[in-house]
């Protein structure tokens, strides 16, 4: 799978050059997505609140951000890194933990998929288990 391009964002939207010290979001042109740069809560929470608090988030003027798919979410692991396996150039702060997507798991509605940015790993879990979450936008190719 090749890597997507990964743009910084600004918090006026306006793009950056990947050596920027200070941005909110990270676009990936190729699936007309824009990442938070950090995760959305300090604390591990569980699935259910971490999808409201990304529906509530107010991040460069847009009020329309949402928790990823799975397969959205499996777009950021970087396969050449552990602890953790995202892009640290442009992603900030991520724990070496679970973070949450908004894909059902299809055996129960009480799970949920979620990614691993320690290792990379791909699993699902109760939704009331604690874990850390990106908000996304979906703003087209």
């Amino acid at each position: 799978m090749k890597k997507p391009t990964l743009i910084k964002l600004a918090a006026d939207g306006q793009e950056l050059p990947a050596d920027a010290t200070d941005w909110v979001a990270v676009k990936l042109p190729e699936h007309g997505l824009i990442f938070t740069a950090t995760q959305i809560n300090e604390e591990e929470a569980d699935q259910e609140s971490l999808q409201a608090q990304a529906v509530a988030l107010d991040l460069l003027g847009a009020t329309d951000w949402d928790l990823p798919t799975i397969d959205e979410l499996q777009l950021l692991v970087d396969r050449e890194r552990y602890n953790p396996a995202i892009d640290t150039v442009f992603f900030r702060d991520i724990q070496n933990d679970w973070y949450w997507s908004k894909t059902p798991a299809a055996w129960s509605s009480a799970s949920a998929w979620s990614v691993s940015f320690s290792l990379g790993g791909v699993n699902a879990y109760l939704r009331s288990n604690g874990g850390f979450a990106l908000a996304v936008r979906r703003v087209g190719q």
